[in-house]
């Protein structure tokens, strides 16, 4: 027996290095795999009081957009409108491409089989069933982007409270924050429209240069060498540097949808049928919480892209794309990762001129964020 735990032991271990050598360019993988070893995954109803149900999550998710946006005061309707001070491609995204058995067959094959509580069959059944259900569910997908229409039934999705941080008091509701999980052929096909939508971006050099968050090859990482390196330099060259970090409350959610469409018209120069599938992407949204077996009153999406989706982060992105000409007006430097901004300058001690750029910059970066519905939390300042 103590040989043949050593020998499984051995054999464990080889296994998991070879997992980390293999993925040590994969950071996602890397952390999930080290929190499965140290069983550091905590499912997220679990540790959830008693006394909390799940219309009492729905009421405070609820609540509490609205009551962000009505914080958010003196919006100028027509400053979101910037389109005009920015130079739309030439190409024009008029529709999306179908595609074929194929590549649905690989999207479905290579997608992590998570089974959402509105899917009608297990994922993994639908995997082993696929050579019969192809067919159908390619015609459904194909549908959707000939026609320029989201089916309802993608359209609702579960949400499971999840603790921000372990350490907080899970009695609070507002130490939870709102995880949407769509039925899995949702996500099949976001993930075709995200394709193209990605490849149209990075086609027509339309991604801000400066945002880590949510593209291929970017990370935290990046992010955080750039800014490093930025700072590091300018004190070899006796230059002290200020640092201010601008943080936004539940972004995600309190995107306005009408500003949206203005962006992926105006900006990105999606028309047509391409258009009029964001449009039925992000109406007639629902959402329930589902909680100890119980479900939450249907509950309508005013505003926001949901969170744990696929096109979520991609369009939030494509929201803040103006912030990057505001910033770059004042000549600061700055560096986004998905909600997070970064403004920062080096000077010499004796100069003080460019305080009040920076000043001016982040007094008119809060004014364009308010008149997007976005609600700026306290200034950190880091020297």
């Amino acid at each position: 027996m103590s040989s043949y735990r050593q020998a499984l032991k051995a054999a464990r271990a080889e296994h998991i290095h070879k997992l980390i050598e293999n993925n040590q360019n994969n950071p996602r993988f890397l952390f999930s795999t080290v929190a499965r070893l140290t069983n550091n995954q905590t499912p997220p109803d679990r540790n959830i009081p008693a006394q909390f149900n799940s219309n009492d999550f729905m009421n405070f998710f609820t609540d509490k957009i609205d009551n962000i946006r009505n914080t958010i005061t003196n919006v100028d309707s027509t400053a979101y409108n910037t389109s005009a001070s920015f130079i739309a491609p030439k190409d024009k995204l008029q529709c999306f491409t179908t595609i074929g058995q194929e590549e649905v067959n690989k999207l479905i094959t290579a997608s992590k089989p998570t089974t959402c509580l509105l899917d009608p069959v297990p994922t993994k059944l639908l995997k082993e069933l696929l050579p019969v259900a192809e067919e159908p569910l390619l015609n459904i997908i194909n549908s959707s982007l000939s026609l320029g229409h989201v089916p309802k039934t993608f359209k609702l999705a579960v949400i499971k409270p999840l603790i921000k941080k372990p350490q907080l008091d899970p009695s609070e509701l507002a130490n939870y924050r709102p995880i949407s999980n769509l039925p899995f052929m949702s996500k099949i096909l976001e993930k075709v429209v995200s394709a193209q939508l990605c490849s149209f971006l990075q086609k027509n050099d339309l991604y801000e240069e400066f945002q880590s968050g949510f593209r291929p090859h970017h990370s935290t990482e990046t992010a955080l060498v750039k800014i490093t390196n930025d700072i590091l330099l300018a004190s070899d060259q006796g230059c002290i540097s200020l640092l201010v970090l601008l943080d936004l409350s539940a972004a995600f959610d309190t995107i306005d949808h009408d500003i949206l469409i203005d962006r992926l018209q105006n900006y990105t120069g999606i028309q047509g049928q391409a258009l009029r599938w964001f449009r039925s992407y992000l109406s007639d949204r629902y959402h329930i919480v589902h909680l100890n077996g119980e479900s939450s009153q249907l509950s309508p999406v005013k505003h926001g892209v949901p969170q744990g989706s696929v096109l979520g982060p991609l369009l939030f992105s494509i929201y803040m794309l103006p912030l990057g000409n505001i910033i770059r007006k004042y000549g600061i430097s700055f560096h986004c990762y998905a909600d997070d901004t970064q403004l920062y300058i080096s000077t010499r001690p004796d100069e003080t001129s460019k305080l009040s750029k920076l000043t001016e910059c982040v007094k008119n970066v809060k004014e364009w964020m308010t008149n997007n519905f976005l609600l700026q939390s306290s200034l950190k300042e880091v020297e």
